[in-house]
């Protein structure tokens, strides 16, 4: 019987027959079993002609979970693969890619992961079907992890004892916090006694609720999305201290943020308003020892001629022994204050300009000075103020504030 030509049909008792005459011909089973239809091949056809019953992989899930400091990568595929294989790179088109698995058990945890870190997933599955790829898919680990925060100076011209200076408010973000927070402040070694560097601490801006006090030693503290801070530095004594790098700690879950505050004390002049003068704010009057950098006052825009409110940029707080009562102001006999007209006056005009550069005109008995309601007052006593006080003055953008109703100089 003659046989069609390669790769053409042939009916199924042209089949039978070349089968059965008992000599030996070349059949193309293949194309035989794709004219005829699978369904109709003799027994065995589809296998003899290498044509595969089953069917392809498939993925009907494919995801990636973040954990902490892991992602969990899960799977489940169709139609039995014989093989799998999990794929893993750091790029979105898979490029590099590394392998992570080849069982097939449904889940995979890659662990050891920095806090937000991001990887990309593939897998293949195969069977005698063939070979499925699945999608890409990405997760970012989570975990414990500090926000960034700057190193910063924290320096105190000392014009007597026991002075102290105040940092700004400091902010640090805390993401995926586990347990509690531990703070530690290396202290200041370049003098003999040291002076103290101290934090206080709170959970949100301007409230220090959860180190309250200022202290070298806040210890074990509770977590928070955000930490809010101020830092002092006192002197002891007359003691000064040469610049040097404090390194501040905060620890959560292991994972640690480090910054540095340059702490030094070099000697100054003398300033300043005795302590139990009150600043005037918009909130009325204040203790300075209610005050806190940032906080608004009343000064004098000199520019648009005009009261307004500013913030404290610096707050400084020596020991004096140089004051005078001015009608019921005490200050240091170098600090200048304004008469009604703007122009400065000083008990010691000499040591003003030499010490800070200002010209003033001598103070003295029945100058009107520059009042924060415009109401005139007229200085009718000057006399020295025995003793040693406690002081302060504050820096603010004008260059002055108003202390118990009168406008001072903030002597910068």
């Amino acid at each position: 019987m003659s046989l069609p030509s390669a790769g053409s049909p042939m009916s199924m008792s042209m089949i039978n027959t070349e089968l059965g005459d008992g000599t030996f011909d070349t059949i193309d089973l293949k194309a035989a079993s794709t004219t005829l239809g699978e369904g109709d091949a003799p027994y065995g056809m589809d296998e003899l002609a290498g044509l595969s019953g089953t069917t392809a992989p498939g993925f009907s899930a494919f995801a990636a979970t973040a954990g902490n400091g892991e992602i969990v990568i899960t799977w489940t595929i169709a139609n039995s693969p014989d093989s799998v294989a999990l794929n893993v790179s750091d790029a979105s088109n898979m490029g590099s890619p590394s392998e992570l698995s080849t069982v097939n058990d449904g889940t995979h945890t890659q662990g050891s992961l920095n806090p937000s870190t991001q990887k990309y997933y593939q897998m293949t599955a195969t069977n005698d079907g063939g070979t499925t790829t699945s999608s890409i898919i990405n997760a970012t680990s989570n975990g414990t992890s500090w926000g960034s925060i700057a190193d910063f100076d924290l320096h105190l011209e000392s014009a007597g004892s026991a002075e102290s200076a105040q940092s700004t408010e400091k902010s640090l973000t805390l993401a995926n916090f586990s347990g509690n927070t531990d703070v530690t402040i290396e202290q200041p070694n370049n003098s003999s006694p040291n002076p103290d560097l101290e934090v206080k601490i709170g959970n949100a801006s301007g409230n220090y609720n959860l180190v309250g006090t200022y202290t070298e030693t806040p210890g074990t503290i509770n977590p928070a999305s955000t930490y809010y801070m101020r830092f002092k530095l006192t002197q002891q004594g007359t003691k000064t201290n040469t610049a040097e790098d404090c390194t501040i700690s905060f620890t959560n879950n292991s994972v640690t943020r480090t910054f540095e505050i340059n702490a030094e004390i070099t000697s100054g002049l003398g300033r300043c308003i005795h302590e139990l003068m009150l600043v005037d704010t918009p909130n009325g009057q204040r203790s300075i020892y209610d005050l806190n950098i940032g906080d608004l006052v009343n000064s004098y825009n000199y520019e648009l001629d005009m009261m307004e409110n500013v913030p404290i940029k610096e707050i400084i707080q020596p020991t004096h022994e140089n004051l005078y009562k001015v009608n019921g102001l005490i200050l240091t006999e170098d600090h200048p204050i304004f008469d009604e007209n703007g122009k400065l006056l000083s008990i010691s005009p000499e040591l003003s300009k030499e010490r800070y550069g200002l010209k003033a005109d001598k103070l003295e008995v029945g100058h009107k000075l520059k009042t924060l309601n415009n109401e005139e007052l007229i200085v009718n006593q000057i006399r020295k103020y025995n003793g040693v006080h406690k002081t302060y003055t504050i820096i603010t953008q004008n260059d002055n504030f108003y202390v118990d109703g009168i406008l001072v100089h903030s002597e910068t």
